[in-house]
């Protein structure tokens, strides 16, 4: 115990020399390591948030499992499969989900159109949730649009708007090689669309689906897409707990063998392993930047050992062993690397924390926006420190910076006293 403090004092000692700039030298080592910890963890917080939050707003915008019939396309008598679900402890909907044209005036935007019965408590959407303005009571002609939409149309409360199916609009016509497209006499009948009156907004905080989906009735979009009187495309499962649900998707597999039921998971199984892939690369190349903090830890003291020779040759020839010298120059690595890698932890703490006004602030500073959120789906930057990666980061942290002390350590150990006492 005695002799590891010793080499302790000896190795703080060298770090604090009185009349020369290594300390200095050790200074910017310090900052070399604080800077690489933090942006590790502020990269691998974001990285967790922006995928947790991704999964939030998945769960939120989709059903925790989904039953279609892709043969015929819908659901002849979905209340069936809906009394199955709620048998073993579920909640389910039926949902028609359909693409479709939106138009207001002349513009005519490809959209996606989502019947649901509004007075079904539960919906697995919980659109209810997320308005902000206006009504969400879906009665027969009305629809509600997100924030995004209404900017993107200038749509206010009670203006009407025009949906089309495509569907529709393809039986109207017919394509002959060598003389194009006409209208088809054959079918002898027009579609004319569908008019419904804006009862409100909603906004989910997910860009992609708020800038895509409208709600209707479940019974004007079956009118709308020409679907059988109660049915559905689709039956939306909502489960207790969302990330596991192999037992409960198993039972239902069993029940309806004749159906497909998919999981959110599955449904965006290469999303999320993006996801998880980015995450270990960003830590892989980040990691590199504590590397280079180690090798100028090793630097640095390869400096103390050529200013410090005749000390070391000093201490040898009072008895200290190799052993000791060597100690003694891992011990200056390894201090640097923990007052780094603490440096680092609460400047990336600080860094999340205050994440958002930093990023405002250098938005409004520089003009350009860093988080746009028609790429990133967010209109603030998610972030969540994890402790396990934070404890993995502080420890590769201290063991890069004590490795990176070892070879002047070595060669501070071998060097001969006599020698040494005669350097200049």
């Amino acid at each position: 115990m005695n002799t590891f403090l010793t080499d302790l004092f000896l190795a703080w000692r060298y770090l604090k020399p009185k009349r020369n700039a290594v300390s200095f030298i050790t200074c910017m080592s310090v900052v070399g390591v604080t800077l690489g910890v933090a942006v590790l963890i502020v990269v691998l917080a974001v990285m967790t948030g922006f995928t947790d939050e991704m999964k939030d707003k998945m769960i939120d915008t989709m059903a925790h499992m989904q039953i279609q019939d892709y043969r015929l396309g819908y659901i002849a008598n979905p209340a069936s499969v809906v009394k199955e679900v709620k048998a073993l402890g579920c909640e389910a909907s039926p949902i028609i989900y359909k693409h479709g044209l939106i138009q207001k005036g002349e513009h005519l935007i490809p959209k996606v159109v989502i019947g649901i019965r509004p007075d079904e408590k539960s919906s697995s959407i919980d659109v209810k949730r997320y308005m902000f303005v206006g009504e969400f009571s879906l009665k027969k002609g009305e629809a509600v649009v997100s924030d995004v939409i209404a900017q993107e149309l200038n749509l206010r409360i009670g203006e009407k708007i025009i949906l089309h199916s495509p569907s529709k609009i393809t039986k109207m016509f017919k394509y002959e090689e060598g003389k194009g497209f006409k209208f088809n006499e054959d079918k002898a009948k027009v579609f004319l669309p569908d008019e419904y009156r804006i009862s409100g907004f909603f906004s989910f905080g997910k860009y992609d689906f708020d800038s895509s989906v409208i709600f209707i009735n479940i019974d004007d979009a079956a009118d709308l897409f020409e679907l059988p009187w109660d049915s559905a495309t689709s039956v939306y499962v909502k489960t207790k707990d969302p990330f596991h649900l192999q037992g409960i998707q198993d039972e239902l597999q069993k029940k309806f063998p004749a159906l497909q039921i998919l999981s959110w998971q599955q449904l965006n199984r290469q999303f999320l392993g993006v996801l998880a892939v980015e995450k270990n690369m960003m830590f892989f190349l980040l990691i590199f930047i504590v590397l280079v903090a180690a090798f100028s830890i090793s630097n640095t003291l390869i400096t103390v050992v050529l200013q410090k020779t005749r000390e070391i040759g000093l201490i040898k020839a009072l008895g200290a062993s190799p052993m000791t010298i060597l100690r003694t120059f891992v011990l200056q690595g390894f201090i640097v690397g923990v007052m780094g890698t603490l440096c680092g932890t609460l400047l990336g703490i600080a860094v999340i924390h205050w994440r958002n006004q930093i990023m405002f602030t250098v938005s409004k500073l520089t003009g350009w926006e860093l988080f746009p959120k028609k790429f990133y789906f967010f209109s603030e930057l998610p972030a969540r420190i994890v402790a396990g990666d934070l404890l993995i980061i502080c420890i590769v942290s201290v063991i890069l910076c004590t490795l990176g002390a070892l070879l002047p350590a070595w060669r501070a150990a071998r060097l001969d006293p006599a020698k040494a006492l005669r350097y200049e």
